[in-house]
């Protein structure tokens, strides 16, 4: 009630505000502390001749983002050939009003590396050059008040502990309540089992880092136009643009840029119509509270002479941290109760909108706010100073949009940051490099723009973001599977029938770049969602043995959607051999090829039906499907006679594998083919007509079973699914985890998770894809570099996991350490429980080779014990067709020794279980 009626007397609104300044407690802080180094700015264009005429780099937006990549192209060099237009001043929108948290800390994986940039070089300049940024670093705490959250942050310890120990990643301790009292005296420890305390995290002020980052862009020779609005953007013939600015006495210039980076923040959308790309995000509202000065919080900073840790009240969904003398506190409401900005505005806001902020509305907040009274009693009689409801812009899940666009040539996008101040350093330095070097410094698919396709509309993201932001404070369960807005319904993406078939038959459903995926089937038609959530091995695992155990003995069948492109023309096989390290197959058969990077890293994994000398068949992994597209448009040479058809939407996929695999098919075929695996080989595809649906039948396995991948036309995949349950009634289903369980059984690497463009092709294991004597193709040069030094000094490797009774696996990005020193040496990428080898298994890179040995006995980090992990040469399972050699050669023993009067001992005799017999389907 204190808290209500408080509220109810400082509501911030923008209509009370001043005109053209921020409003708030906070942020009128931060606007006044900007003032400082207000000189940076450039002058307002007054008219055209205050424009350039060119420049390299077009930067639309200086809020954060755009003075970053400003200030690193400076870095690079090329800073005088770069200008920031700017539709009002810099730090308008979305930037001044931030709360201006900065941590080592994150969650994820190589977004740390942002992290760990921003403080770093904060730090230094405030503490080492001097400049003030209200940078305070008193560390942060994430609240632990549960077993399962317990859990959460044993995983998040060891990932930072192998950041730490191989990427100079910052130091994160696990502590008790005791300590927890000890840092921040105000926190009620009632009902707390621990925290994750990480040294050195904070917050700043975000308009003066702003502004530090266009002082300094300016000295290396950058420019920063103000009041200097974007109108309109067009694409010229050879790959550069006009872009349409209008002048702040209202006339409008064209200045030619080579390349254009929408950092519009709240705009972002509408500076990519201008362009013509589309620019899946959308605004909401974001409140923080700021309260009246509080004795003890005063008292502390007095005696201490710094401020409080913050905290992170995971339960109770919000940040809090010391502001002046009183406290902030930061609520992320559920995903039923957060706003989006008005309809109205279709994902942007309006362009005569600057400093804009709602109403603040308590009452949305009041869960966050009372467990936070809980948690600092002294909130419970202290007042409320502001209310700030302002505006932000995400993409659907919340992970920003920085990369260049699949649409437009030389168009990049560098928006909708949900962590903009702390990612901004980072961020400014990896988008400068990927313009630099043609590819990114390492892997962040997560934050890449093509991951969304136009089925991502503008209706889907505004859904989608309600959970994404909802969700912020949720366990992140390593099989998490976030149900919002699903499955999505689009021209782009027909899967109703498919996913109806599925359904029924007890399919639960995953999610990959807006297509939905099945994971494991219940015995049932229920949808679980995600209430099988956990750190532990999965509660259906004997669901996923079941899987395993039909294919092996009979057969299983499953669908997936990847990507699909027709490449033909008289310059394809030029064009392809370029792109790839493998050589391409010859007609009439398949092969899988890798893109690789300049730098020899893993762009990506194709599969290549070669249907005519200039006609490939291409398959790709779904979430890369513009991705792909992307990186072949863009080397692409002008004068090559190539044709690329995306026909993703038109194509799809059944695996059938297991002995019968075959033999099932054959009862479909609507013309008779011999499907024997003596005469239809490995590696080789037919034309079948399977009761009526035109297939592309190819020889080839990713699990390691027999069987054929059976492509067809998207509207016959779910008639063929049911057909063929229906001709063999002992057919099983299997998903993605079953997919899981048998290739990391026979050691195959999945790209995206095991191999990815942190990895090179040559420490991948690559090699027998690699023809370095055919000829140049991309990272030919620097794959030859590593072999002239000698190779690479990581590797990946196979790993056994003594885990013993208890049920616990790897699933990647576990810390592998030496067990003498406990040094970390290493790291997994994934892992599973066998099920048909009954042992817990991973992959992994292990540095130094004296480490690659088989048996070499390691310490992996689970859940935060150290168990051992044995170097395995060979694969826990053999391939299918490995185990019939190995079957009939027992047989062809056991027999010669009955021949001479010799009884094979029973080791000798052929295993039963599930070894496939040798033969004809």
């Amino acid at each position: 009630q204190a808290l209500r009626h408080s509220a109810a007397k400082t509501k911030t609104s923008a209509a009370s505000r001043p005109s053209g300044r921020p409003s708030g407690g906070r942020a009128v802080a931060a606007a006044s502390a900007a003032g400082a180094v207000r000189h940076c700015s450039g002058p307002a264009a007054r008219g055209p001749s205050d424009l350039p005429s060119d420049v390299d780099v077009a930067i639309v937006g200086g809020g954060v983002t755009g003075a970053t990549i400003l200030y690193h192209l400076g870095l690079a060099g090329v800073g005088s050939s770069a200008a920031i237009f700017e539709k009002a001043t810099l730090t308008s929108g979305a930037t001044w009003h931030a709360a201006g948290l900065v941590t080592y800390y994150h969650g994820g994986n190589n977004f740390k590396l942002w992290h760990n940039e921003g403080v770093r070089l904060f730090k230094q300049w405030q503490n080492e050059d001097g400049i003030p940024l209200s940078f305070n670093q008193p560390g942060s705490m994430r609240l632990l008040q549960s077993e399962e959250r317990m859990k959460e942050a044993h995983y998040t310890l060891s990932k930072s502990k192998l950041y730490q120990g191989l990427f100079d990643g910052n130091e994160m301790h696990m502590i008790g309540p005791e300590e927890v009292k000890r840092l921040h005296p105000l926190v009620n420890t009632d009902g707390l089992v621990g925290a994750l305390y990480t040294e050195g995290d904070g917050h700043i002020d975000p308009s003066s880092v702003t502004q530090t980052f266009a002082s300094k862009a300016r000295a290396l020779g950058g420019r920063v136009f103000e009041n200097s609005e974007v109108v309109g953007m067009k694409c010229m013939p050879d790959g550069s643009w006009e872009v349409t600015v209008q002048t702040a006495g209202g006339k409008s210039h064209v200045v030619r840029a080579r390349r254009v980076v929408n950092c519009a923040g709240l705009w972002a959308q509408r500076i990519g119509n201008f362009a013509g790309v589309h620019t899946p995000c959308t605004v909401l509202q974001h409140q923080y509270v700021i309260t009246e000065p509080i004795p003890e919080v005063k008292a502390y900073h007095e005696k201490h002479g710094h401020q409080l840790p913050v905290l992170r009240d995971l339960e109770g969904s919000y940040y809090l941290r010391d502001e002046g003398d009183g406290i902030l506190v930061g609520p992320y409401e559920s995903e039923d109760d957060m706003q989006l900005a008005p309809a109205e505005w279709k994902g942007s806001m309006p362009p005569e909108l600057t400093y804009h902020v709602w109403e603040g509305d308590l009452e949305r907040i009041m869960y966050s706010m009372e467990k936070a009274t809980g948690l600092i009693p002294q909130l419970e009689t202290t007042g409320i100073k502001t209310v700030l409801n302002g505006p932000t812009c995400w993409p659907a899940d919340g992970n920003h949009l920085v990369g260049p666009s699949h649409e437009k040539p030389n168009y990049w996008n560098a928006c909708a940051e949900s962590y903009g101040i702390a990612h901004a350093a980072g961020l400014g330095r990896y988008i400068v490099h990927w313009m630099q070097h043609g590819e990114p410094p390492y892997e962040l698919t997560e934050a890449d723009p093509a991951r969304y396709g136009e089925w991502a509309t503008l209706a889907w993201v505004e859904d989608k973001v309600k959970e994404a932001y909802g969700w912020n404070n949720y366990i992140a369960y390593f099989n998490e599977n976030r149900p919002r807005a699903r499955p999505v319904v689009h021209p782009d993406r027909p899967q109703a029938d498919i996913v109806a078939v599925l359904q029924a038959r007890g399919a639960q459903l995953g999610f990959s770049h807006g297509w939905e995926t099945p994971n494991w089937f219940h015995s049932e038609a229920v949808d679980l969602k995600n209430t099988l959530g956990c750190f532990e091995r999965p509660s259906y695992i004997d669901a996923i043995k079941k899987e395993c155990d039909q294919v092996v003995d009979h057969a299983g069948l499953a669908y997936w959607p990847f990507a699909h492109y027709r490449i033909s023309g008289a310059g394809a096989p030029a064009f392809l051999n370029r792109l790839i390290a493998n050589k391409l197959p010859a007609v009439g058969r398949v092969g899988l090829g890798h893109l690789l990077t300049p730098t020899g890293k893993v762009y990506s994994e194709l599969t290549f039906v070669r249907l005519a000398e200039t006609d490939f068949y291409v398959t790709g992994y779904s979430n890369y499907q513009l991705h792909d597209l992307r990186w072949m448009k863009e080397h692409m040479k002008a004068d090559e006679q190539v044709d690329i058809e995306d026909v993703t939407s038109k194509r799809a996929v059944l695996f059938i594998n297991g002995p019968n695999a075959e033999s099932t098919v054959a009862k479909l075929l609507d013309e008779p083919v011999d499907l024997a695996r003596d005469q239809f080989k490995a590696f080789q595809w037919r034309k079948l007509s399977l009761s009526g649906a035109e297939t592309i039948a190819v020889r080839m396995s990713f699990i390691g079973e027999h069987g054929l991948e059976l492509h067809v036309e998207r509207d016959q995949v779910a008639r063929l699914y049911e057909k063929l349950h229906e001709v063999d009634p002992k057919l099983g289903d299997w998903g993605g985890t079953t997919m899981n369980s048998f290739r990391i059984e026979k050691g195959v690497p999945l790209f995206g998770k095991d191999i990815t463009k942190d990895h090179d092709a040559l420490e991948a294991g690559l090699d027998r894809f690699i023809k370095l004597d055919k000829g140049d193709f991309i990272g030919r040069d620097a794959l030859l570099k590593v072999k002239e030094v000698g190779g690479p000094t990581r590797k990946m490797v196979k790993l056994e996991v003594a885990v013993g009774e208890e049920k616990v696996d790897c699933v990647g990005n576990e810390p592998l350490r030496c067990t003498e020193t406990g040094k970390v040496i290493g790291f997994t990428t994934s892992g599973t429980w066998g099920c048909l080898a009954g042992k817990s298994l991973a992959l992994g890179y292990v540095y130094g080779p004296e480490r690659w040995a088989d048996g070499t006995r390691l310490h992996v980090d689970i859940l935060g014990k150290k168990v051992d992990a044995f170097v395995r040469d060979k694969a826990a399972m053999d391939p299918a067709a490995v185990r019939d050699r190995k079957a009939a050669a027992a047989i062809k023993a056991a027999a010669e020794a009955a021949t001479s009067g010799v009884a094979s001992s029973p080791q000798q005799q052929p295993a039963a279980m599930h070894a496939a017999s040798p033969g004809k389907a």
